[in-house]
């Protein structure tokens, strides 16, 4: 398929997020009595009254809305063509939502595809994410992420209450995801090894304890990540562009986990991480 042809087929994915919640006591039943648990707090659906965690007293939610709601309309007075995307899991508990930018985007290295400019918003009740901007790239046919180190792109807040993001990060961030057009090229054009395949995975599935083999690593998602690199080297070629992206598929499209969107922030994190070191092979 014409990859400019499927740009213009993606398509908004509505869905309510905009529900009211409330913080209420939380209580407990033992033997029938109904006891209260001073110090922790629920957030509920104040329209279905459905529960969505609880914390300590101390936690002060911030709203699905309060998040997505000023992010659309920065995107809006952009005058660009996007469409909107909102996942909601877990009865409203967790939201994700991406915004995509159809006319924002440039050919990948290998020409097999078009990247666009994406934001990724996502925030929830349960305590599982805290607020969370990620501003990247998304290659269209495979449909993986593309991490960048930058913090600007990647804002995080703990739950206070309060949504205090610098809105002019969107823009800087557009120039930065177009940056990345060139410095991609660069990967396309750089070789690599498989031994430097095998340190890169080695950091991405380590372990604090040993298996039973006594490698520090997880082996499965070891084996997966060689998999992958396997069929990008054979795709793209044996450079640093294919390596890439073998480990962006990791993390966009997890497999044989209990919580796909909790995995996929986890395994991004751990990418953000080693782009972020001195020694990182993408710096």
């Amino acid at each position: 398929m014409n990859h400019m042809t499927q740009l213009a087929k993606l398509i908004d994915k509505p869905a309510e997020y905009n529900f009211p919640i409330e913080t209420i006591p939380m209580k407990g039943m033992c033997d029938d009595k109904l006891i209260n648990c001073d110090d922790r707090v629920m957030i509920i659906r104040a329209d279905t009254e459905e529960y969505l965690g609880n914390h300590s007293k101390s936690y002060r939610p911030v709203t699905h809305a309060k998040v997505l709601d000023p992010v659309i309309s920065i995107v809006d007075s952009m005058n660009t063509p996007y469409i909107t995307q909102v996942n909601m899991i877990d009865n409203g508990a967790m939201m994700e939502a991406r915004i995509i930018c159809k006319e924002i985007c440039f050919d990948d290295p290998a020409m097999q595809d078009y990247i666009a400019f994406q934001i990724t918003v996502r925030n929830s009740y349960n305590g599982v994410w805290s607020v969370m901007i990620q501003a990247d790239g998304l290659r269209l046919w495979c449909m993986n992420g593309c991490t960048t180190p930058d913090k600007i792109a990647n804002y995080r807040q703990k739950h206070n209450g309060h949504f205090n993001y610098n809105f002019d990060h969107i823009k800087h961030s557009i120039n930065l995801f177009r940056d990345n057009e060139p410095r991609f090229r660069e990967w396309y054009n750089t070789k690599v090894r498989d031994d430097d395949a095998i340190t890169l995975f080695d950091k991405l599935t380590w372990t604090p304890k040993p298996t039973v083999d006594g490698r520090y690593r997880n082996e499965t998602q070891f084996v997966n990540l060689l998999g992958l690199w396997g069929k990008y080297e054979n795709q793209i070629g044996k450079n640093k562009w294919a390596l890439y992206n073998a480990v962006t598929h990791w993390i966009s499209h997890p497999q044989n986990v209990s919580s796909t969107n909790k995995t996929i922030v986890e395994r991004n994190s751990k990418m953000l991480s080693y782009m972020s070191k001195s020694d990182s092979m993408f710096n």
